[in-house]
């Protein structure tokens, strides 16, 4: 497991996700994970290789 820290689509407030991610996994992921402070859905956009995490966009998790 992995946390990484994100900046809120709605509030702009900072809170921290925790991605599980396999081993072996590569490629892109989309989740959505509400903000531990104004519990708006934000859309986290993530792509996995050679076991790192790039984070591409953090949006509206409403659309």
């Amino acid at each position: 497991m992995i946390n990484k820290l994100i900046t809120c689509y709605f509030c702009f407030e900072q809170f921290e996700v925790s991605l599980e991610i396999g081993t072996s996994f590569v490629g892109n992921i989309s989740e959505i994970y509400d903000c531990e402070i104004c519990c708006n859905p934000n859309r986290l956009d993530y792509e996995v290789y050679d076991g790192e995490i790039m984070i591409n966009s953090v949006t509206n998790g409403n659309e």
